[in-house]
């Protein structure tokens, strides 16, 4: 009878130990579900902090004024930065793949802000290179992980249905606090000193590296192994090598974007030789931001009044439009020393030039099948990153020696090359 009492005891005592576990369990899911929901708001307001860089309307003078190194100098050490990206993104994206995504993010601004402290810690060349490599890390350990983190976030919620909109949201949070930087650098600059521009931004980055320790790594993790670089490359080229649409494709944006690229390094200098006061430099770097935002927002409502139509060549006729604009504005921006004209010109030429690689990379994908998508978009990056690492010295010394006839020779290959492309109807499927 003894036996019996305490053997129904027991499992009593077990079933209640099940019964304690299991809504444990379910208090654990509920929480962690939770978490995954705050990480979508906690990304919005990340991502919108480590987007304030009080120093890009700024960048050269803080350089040149401040550094003291000259142009040719700053363009050895964009190529530092981009070769840097190019050998650690495989090494950086096994954190995120073998250890954390998490992880790998909360390094990454932990990396930039210690970049920021090096570029101030002393004005030579050698500190900036080595603040270069340091920022490349960082860019690197954050490439691919933050998408990667919130896709997965969305995918264990079941909510990747709406990963378009959330990301298309995140881009235009990230561009919006862009803009508050850039308005305020000028400010700044003239109040508290160019190195000011580069040590406050370290702030916004501080606040995202809080924010990023709140997230709640989420239990889906797609390990998207990373190919060697040559590994992608010839993946990428087997690809393209033989669709005649999508190497006329490439060519056209990587050339055009390479062009429309150099924009962004030699405005500051044209501006600042017409003695424009360091004050309205953000205003003209928000104009060039705003330009591409409205051509994106325009053109696409634009493509399908033209397809409603019939008028399938104004497709045609409006890509090589937005080459020729590019073009003519790097020329104007060059020939003119009406200060108002160069402006407008630096806008034209940026909103043109740099909105084309999102346009076409669109087209572009229209030719490729799913499973050889994202190689061979990485192959394109990649011809585009090996263009720049060859190119950037080049330009820096050409500027130095003239930056008029810099100026004339890429707006002329803008132009020559709008005019005598091989894009075809075809090419633009949609």
């Amino acid at each position: 009878m003894l036996n019996i009492k305490s053997g129904t005891k027991s499992e009593e005592l077990q079933r209640e130990s099940q019964i304690q576990e299991q809504l444990q369990e379910k208090i654990h899911d509920y929480m962690h579900y939770q978490k995954l929901n705050r990480n979508l708001w906690l990304m919005y307001f990340i991502r919108g902090f480590s987007s304030i860089h009080f120093f890009g309307s700024v960048m050269i003078l803080f350089f040149e004024d401040w550094g003291g190194i000259s142009f040719s100098e700053i363009m050895v050490l964009e190529a530092i930065f981009t070769g840097g990206i190019f050998i650690l993104e495989i090494p950086t994206g096994t954190i995120a793949d073998k250890y954390s995504r998490r992880l790998s993010l909360i390094f990454s601004y932990m990396v930039n802000i210690i970049a920021i402290f090096i570029y101030v810690s002393h004005a030579s060349f050698i500190t900036f290179a080595l603040g270069e490599i340091t920022w490349a890390a960082a860019t690197a350990l954050n490439s691919g992980a933050s998408d990667a983190f919130l896709y997965d976030t969305l995918v264990e919620l079941e909510q990747e249905h709406r990963s378009k909109k959330i990301f298309a949201r995140l881009q235009k949070i990230g561009l919006t606090t862009m803009i508050i930087g850039s308005l305020s650098g000028g400010f700044i600059a003239v109040n508290f000193g160019l190195s000011a521009t580069m040590l406050f931004s370290a702030f916004p980055l501080i606040i995202a590296l809080g924010l990023s320790f709140a997230l709640e790594e989420p239990v889906t993790h797609q390990t998207s192994r990373k190919d060697s670089p040559w590994e992608i490359f010839a993946k990428g080229w087997k690809n393209i090598r033989s669709n005649a649409s999508l190497k006329r494709l490439i060519a056209d944006s990587v050339v055009l974007s390479v062009v429309a690229y150099y924009i962004l390094w030699i405005w500051q200098k044209r501006v600042n030789s017409l003695a424009l006061d360091v004050t309205w430099f953000g205003l003209i770097h928000t104009g060039m931001i705003v330009a591409q935002i409205l051509i994106l927002s325009v053109f696409r409502p634009l493509e399908r009044k033209f397809e409603a139509r019939g008028w399938q060549k104004a497709k045609l006729l409006i890509i090589q439009g937005t080459s020729f604009g590019t073009g003519l504005g790097i020329l104007l921006m060059g020939i003119f020393d009406t200060l108002w004209v160069v402006i407008l010109s630096i806008i034209l030429g940026a909103g043109l030039g740099l909105s084309r690689r999102v346009i076409l990379t669109n087209y572009m994908q229209k030719h490729i099948s799913s499973e050889q998508r994202a190689t061979t978009i990485s192959t394109v990056s990649m011809i585009r990153m090996v263009l720049l690492l060859v190119l950037n010295p080049i330009i820096g010394k050409a500027v130095e020696y003239s930056m008029l006839l810099t100026l004339l020779i890429l707006g002329g290959t803008a132009i020559i090359w709008s005019l005598a492309n091989r894009l075809q109807e075809s090419d633009l499927v949609d």
